[in-house]
């Protein structure tokens, strides 16, 4: 081999060489970047089963009835927070006696007497939400007239109470699921983000033991 082909060989072998461990370090951190990715992804995995989180919706109430119906058709447990539940009581009024012969029915709404009639938390929840001063205290009248009307509803298996405080969060327990999700300033509560969780998963737990606590300190809904 001549002296210029050697200095070829010996060039082409040096990019050669130099293009596979280019290769090669291209390959290693791509491959260093996955499992610090999957790393990631498993931990975060990891996180939602462990809070036992299934499903995450941008709306709640109306705009995912279709995820309750499913569910409420076959329900032995239904327990619920709200504010007045106006749109649930439109959506599901006349089930209530079909669900109260089948299931353990709680619900709690806002007291809008509460401290005072004049200045009750219920308005107070009506400014920070952006609407009318009066709409929740219509509401939770409307629907606990709409309850006292039912003529099929088993009183025992269906309850009613008044939260005297405004709740941090709108709650609906189905059997093993909750749905739930924040309220937020200047926003409709039936806008808010909605998240499901399941029995197993700790949220689950923190959620049953806050609706059992708010349960025990609301006061029943007053005597038409």
């Amino acid at each position: 081999m001549t002296t210029e082909g050697g200095e070829l060989f010996g060039k082409s072998l040096g990019q050669s060489v130099g293009s596979g461990l280019l290769a090669t370090g291209i390959a290693g951190l791509v491959l260093y970047l996955y499992v610090r990715s999957s790393e990631r992804m498993q931990s975060r995995l990891e996180v939602i089963t462990e809070a036992g989180i299934t499903n995450v919706f941008r709306h709640r109430s109306v705009r995912i009835k279709e995820q309750y119906n499913a569910r409420l058709r076959k329900a032995k447990q239904i327990d619920i927070i709200g504010l007045g539940l106006s749109s649930f009581r439109e959506d599901y009024a006349r089930e209530f006696g079909e669900w109260s012969r089948r299931a353990k029915v709680r619900i709690l709404l806002i007291d809008p007497d509460f401290p005072t009639k004049s200045q009750s938390l219920a308005d107070f929840r009506d400014i920070e939400e952006g609407g009318t001063k009066g709409e929740i205290r219509n509401a939770v009248e409307a629907f606990e007239a709409e309850v006292a009307q039912h003529g099929d509803i088993d009183a025992c298996r269906f309850k009613m109470r008044r939260m005297r405080t405004i709740p941090a969060i709108n709650l609906l327990r189905i059997d093993d699921e909750i749905f739930w999700g924040p309220y937020l300033m200047d926003e409709r509560s039936r806008n808010t983000p909605t998240l499901l969780v399941q029995r197993g998963g700790f949220m689950f737990n923190e959620l049953e033991r806050h609706f059992e606590a708010t349960w025990k300190s609301a006061v029943p809904a007053p005597e038409e």
